[in-house]
């Protein structure tokens, strides 16, 4: 049996920066979830989300650093929590 061919897309610098925004923007609605919520389920759903947008961050990150080669401006302010809930 031959093996098909693959095809492997290789997203542009502008798209991943594009992605790293809209996590970036993600992170940062997790953690207001997360400010909000008191069921201990829902708890730890937003603690399961914030992790898995935090690795996606971290991976667009170094995937825009080896493709551009320079540094990357993205709201620092999803990676320190977001705003906090003001009880």
């Amino acid at each position: 049996m031959a093996n098909a061919p693959t095809s492997h897309y290789t997203p542009t610098v502008d798209e991943l920066k594009e992605e790293l925004q809209m996590t970036a923007q993600a992170l940062r609605t997790a953690y207001d979830k997360f400010n909000f919520v008191t069921e201990p389920e829902l708890v730890e759903a937003a603690i399961f989300e914030i992790r898995s947008l935090n690795a996606r961050y971290t991976y667009l990150i170094r995937r825009v650093k080896e493709l551009d080669g320079s540094a990357v401006s993205v709201a620092a302010g999803a990676m320190k929590g977001g705003r906090l809930c003001q009880s």
